[in-house]
């Protein structure tokens, strides 16, 4: 796979990166940050696993030395789109994986992208995608989704998609604890090869797991338009289709895909080719590690001035 942000081997051959034997947070942090940390590694980037202070809620602190002495990344993975005002004034980059579009008053605080829910998506994206290509589709529209949090929205929509008589809708709500309705990632991820539209709610943050899992596999993605994006933003009618932030679109978006097939292929297409140059882990890793370098060489410039 063909890199997208250049590496400097020099940098490579004298980075070290302290990482937290021990997450703060949240009980699901690993599945944000070590994907990224596996990321880093495929490039050769030296991680050392020891105690680093973790002082910034939702987030993991690392500690970055390349030649000058050890520094702090922080890696916000907080669903919210605010970031800690102290975290970003201490650290040398401050990643934050639900980035607002608006952006911020902070120099270091940089968008962090997204990650797939679970790494065994890596070994199955061949057969995924094979199966997706050939197409046999099973339903017009696919979306489950998950309530950790009371989320109208997710509710909304599919009231509104279980409602429509003009395409075959395929979903369920579920909670995290389990129940009939929730599957197996395994079998959700074949439920996407199966569908002629995929689509994405946001719940307690605007970004999602499943928006990286329809990516990686190539789904023509419906969702609706948000406050936060990823590191390299998404193109509504490229990579995905957007609807009205109100959901009184989602309907007729997806209703217009189902019947033109040939947009649905090329929107699928884009997305897989979005993930491949810019979300999969490998990349988040070089995307890092080039940031990284570049937030150093700015702050020994600004030191010489």
């Amino acid at each position: 796979m063909k890199t997208t942000w250049p590496l400097d081997r020099e940098m490579l051959r004298r980075v070290t990166i302290g990482w937290p034997t021990e997450y703060r947070w949240h009980p699901g942090t690993r599945n944000w940050v070590e994907p990224i940390m596996a990321g880093m590694r495929s490039h050769g980037a030296r991680i050392e696993l020891r105690p680093v202070e973790q002082p910034y809620p939702d987030s993991i602190a690392i500690e970055v030395d390349l030649g000058r002495g050890p520094q702090i990344v922080v890696i916000d993975h907080g669903d919210h789109i605010d970031v800690s005002a102290e975290g970003a004034g201490a650290a040398l980059a401050y990643f934050k994986l639900n980035y607002a579009v608006v952006g911020y008053p902070y120099p270091s605080v940089l968008p962090g992208g997204y990650m797939c829910a679970n790494q065994i998506i890596y070994r199955r994206l061949p057969l995924l995608r094979a199966v997706r290509g050939r197409p046999r589709f099973a339903w017009d529209v696919y979306g489950r989704w998950g309530l950790r949090f009371p989320s109208e929205t997710r509710k909304r929509a599919f009231e509104i998609l279980s409602s429509r008589s003009d395409f075959r809708y395929e979903g369920s709500l579920f909670r995290y604890e389990g129940g009939p309705d929730k599957v197996p990632y395994r079998r959700y991820l074949f439920e996407i090869t199966r569908a002629k539209v995929c689509v994405d709610m946001p719940n307690g943050g605007d970004l999602t797991y499943r928006l990286a899992d329809y990516l990686a596999v190539g789904a023509c993605i419906v969702r609706p338009r948000g406050p936060a994006r990823l590191h390299v933003p998404l193109v509504d009618g490229e990579h995905i289709a957007y609807c009205a932030p109100d959901l009184s679109e989602l309907g007729d978006v997806c209703a217009r895909l189902v019947s033109d097939p040939a947009e649905r292929a090329r929107i699928a297409r884009n997305a897989r080719e979005y993930f491949d140059r810019y979300l999969h882990q490998r990349q988040l890793g070089a995307y890092y590690l080039h940031e990284i370098a570049a937030a150093a060489e700015r702050s020994v410039t600004a030191s010489n001035i």
